[in-house]
């Protein structure tokens, strides 16, 4: 108001005024802001640059760079505390307010604008450019597959999962392999549905476990556009798998044993995983008399083999002795194997025979002598019931006594 009385006095320096008021005004309208609005693709880890350059006059005040519409991200500010990766690419230009931001990440993605402030007690918006449009592609991270918690028997399958995560853009393929033998799995899930500036990756699969897996490797193999070639990541099957032993318990003779010779029982668990196997073999139930176990072994595919043997002499008092063979794998008892000693008697002028229990069997020799025994008994049996008779009541008269001749 003072400087419009000033000019009150007289008309031509009013118009004066007037004039100087428009040729302000007319300088804040003759800036632009020029801002390519892009979009603009860069891939993590590389440098971005974002353009801005000032044309025509404007009053005085800074410029900033912000990320996103509603001004809250400030990206970089002459008299602002920014990150140092963030930095001007003219520094002393009066026109030149393009800047480079290095080491691009995923977070990075969005819409930058370059901002025209009015300096004053508190800063004012002037003119904004139109805003650039920034992707980041970036590659996805090495897969992870996690198994399951236990060990899993050989013959079912088992349940694995596979995540990679800070990738973009979303498309992305997930492979599931078996020794390079393609496994059918479902469609992955990429997360999260709608628009982000980065992804993850989740994908399952069935595997059926055999007892051929122990050297066994699962792949999961990953795809993206940012690749050069797929991500694999690798698991050993034999990290989870169970396979039960196979029991055998075998005698060297084979039953009948002759009497007094030496028989060997030999127990083995064969092709088991993992070492976590033992083996017992005893006469009788007895802990006195167990077998000897050999030193474990392991077989070319990868499993495990155990040997116990007890050597024994086939005498009379070990006639029908049960010979036990018990496994046990992870603690807990998968197999019980057992065999009985029958010992073979030699009798004069025959053949040995064997102490074996068995039905009852008679010779044409035997039936004959027993015919013989049967008609004398019929013979003599009237007198034996006089005898019991007589014994039990005094007297008998035989005259009453029928006799049979």
């Amino acid at each position: 108001m003072a400087v419009l009385r000033s000019f009150s006095a007289s008309p031509h320096s009013f118009l004066l005024l007037l004039l100087l008021l428009q040729m302000l005004g007319a300088k804040g309208q003759d800036l632009e802001v020029l801002q390519p609005p892009g979009p603009l693709s860069v891939s993590a880890g590389e440098t971005l640059t974002l353009t801005c350059t000032m044309s025509g006059t404007g009053p005085p005040g800074g410029v900033k760079w912000h990320k996103g519409s509603d001004r809250k991200q400030s990206i970089y500010s002459e008299r602002g505390q920014y990150p140092s990766r963030v930095t001007r690419v003219v520094p002393v230009s009066e026109t030149d307010f393009s800047i480079r931001i290095s080491n691009i990440r995923p977070e990075d993605a969005g819409t930058y604008y370059c901002v025209k402030y009015r300096a004053g007690s508190q800063e004012t918006e002037l003119k904004s450019g139109v805003g650039t449009e920034v992707s980041v592609i970036a590659t996805p991270s090495q897969p992870s597959i996690k198994g399951p918690a236990s060990r899993v028997l050989s013959g079912t399958s088992a349940t694995f999962s596979c995540t990679s995560d800070g990738f973009s853009p979303r498309a992305i393929k997930v492979t599931w392999l078996k020794d390079n033998t393609r496994i059918v799995s479902p469609e992955p899930t990429v997360l999260p549905e709608g628009d982000s500036i980065s992804y993850q990756v989740l994908s399952t699969a069935q595997v059926p476990l055999t007892r051929d897996d122990v050297k066994s490797q699962l792949i999961c193999q990953i795809e993206h556009e940012t690749l050069r070639s797929p991500l694999r990541e690798f698991f050993k099957l034999g990290d989870i798998l169970r396979v039960p032993p196979r029991v055998k318990l075998e005698a060297n003779p084979a039953n009948p044993v002759p009497l007094n010779e030496s028989v060997t029982f030999s127990c083995s668990a064969e092709g088991f995983y993992p070492e976590d196997t033992t083996l017992a073999l005893t006469l009788n139930g007895s802990l006195s008399e167990t077998g000897t176990t050999e030193p474990m072994a392991q077989n070319g595919d990868g499993t495990f083999i155990l040997r116990s043997s007890l050597k024994l002499n086939a005498t009379e008092d070990r006639n029908q002795s049960a010979l036990t063979c018990l496994v046990t794998q992870n603690s807990q008892p998968v197999a019980t194997e057992t065999s009985v000693l029958n010992i073979r008697v030699p009798t004069e002028g025959s053949e040995s025979v064997s102490m074996e229990p068995g039905p009852f069997q008679l010779s044409p020799f035997g039936l004959c002598i027993g015919l013989i025994l049967a008609s004398k008994l019929l013979v003599v049996a009237p007198f034996l019931l006089y005898l019991f008779l007589k014994k039990g009541h005094g007297k008998v008269n035989l005259r009453n006594t029928p006799v049979s001749t």
